[in-house]
């Protein structure tokens, strides 16, 4: 977030550039059912547009600048497809879902085929806040590895209906006890979000299988 905009191209390539071995990135669909790498549901937080992605059709969203707040840049909203086809080969990516329902589905099975159609099932994770989501993703097709994310424990009832691979807490709620979950139900862990030096070492000696960070500032030279 330090180099470029969030969600574009420029800060996937800058990621890539300062060594990370995976990205993560966020998607929601369109009007029209197209997948676009945004954070955010609304225009105005960080692009020059108006109004909500859900209500609008690819096609609008192709003049909007998605480096707003970045003098002298202009992105534009990226979609999922052209991302993932300009990625070196065998790149590890982990695709967050954002729904604004329980149970929408389309963004689920618009990935999960996309996925496949790129052949990338190996070198993946869908992960979301949506335990609908990850289900579906895994009904279409199971050899896609899945994360639950969340922010409190009282979620992990949730989590053997996802029948999701990965626990994806926020940083600050692991403990001894969601260790100990993972190990018992032999489940990975990668943690959100940790932004500095000292933490991330902190969950490498934990043994998290990944550690989500926004600045490439504080990578250790470990990894």
């Amino acid at each position: 977030m330090s180099h470029a905009p969030e969600n574009t191209w420029l800060a996937y390539k800058a990621a890539i550039d300062a060594g990370f071995p995976a990205i993560e990135l966020d998607v929601v669909p369109t009007k029209d059912g197209a997948l676009v790498c945004s954070h955010n549901f609304d225009l105005e937080r960080i692009t020059d547009g108006v109004g909500y992605i859900h209500n609008k059709r690819w096609s609008e969203l192709g003049v909007i600048n998605a480096a707003a707040h970045w003098p002298g840049e202009k992105e534009k909203i990226p979609l999922l497809e052209d991302v993932l086809a300009r990625l070196p080969r065998g790149y590890f990516i982990n695709i967050e879902i954002k729904t604004r329902k329980i149970l929408d589905g389309l963004a689920a099975i618009k990935v999960a085929r996309i996925i496949g159609d790129f052949k990338i099932q190996g070198n993946s994770i869908v992960s979301s806040f949506n335990p609908f989501s990850l289900r579906l993703v895994k009904w279409m097709d199971s050899s896609i590895k899945t994360g639950f994310l969340f922010q409190s424990a009282k979620f992990l009832s949730f989590m053997p209906f996802t029948k999701a691979d990965y626990l994806h807490p926020r940083a600050d709620i692991f403990n001894a006890d969601l260790k100990q979950y993972a190990l018992r139900h032999n489940l990975g862990v990668n943690v959100w979000t940790v932004n500095t030096k000292s933490g991330i070492e902190y969950f490498i000696n934990q043994g998290v299988d990944g550690i989500i960070t926004d600045w490439t500032e504080v990578i250790p030279t470990v990894i």
